[in-house]
């Protein structure tokens, strides 16, 4: 996940086969996107739309791997794209109950 959120200006030239992109392949597409255009709130709303759905350890770990590049942001940038330090915290506590199902 750290290569997910952190390889924004990677440039890769995979050719995506349509019928094989699964819906966890689309949310980590959609999720990357919003991460990087600094839609913070979003991310995190989608992170958990997902774990609803699919509580799957990869999942989890993206959301793990998520919060921990929050927590390295100043807090004007946090606040300036809609997700405080506070939420983080609320965030990573919210998380727990989908460990256990992990």
């Amino acid at each position: 996940m750290g290569k997910l959120v952190s390889n924004k200006d990677k440039k890769t030239s995979e050719k995506i086969v349509i019928n094989k992109v699964g819906s966890q392949d689309i949310f980590k597409i959609i999720f990357n996107k919003l991460y990087h255009e600094g839609s913070y709130d979003k991310a995190e709303d989608l992170i958990f739309d997902e774990l609803e759905k699919n509580n799957s350890p990869e999942v989890y770990e993206i959301a793990i791997d998520f919060y921990n590049c929050l927590l390295e942001k100043s807090d004007e940038e946090l606040t300036k794209n809609n997700l405080p330090r506070k939420e983080i915290y609320q965030g990573l506590e919210d998380l727990k109950e989908f460990k256990i199902n992990s």
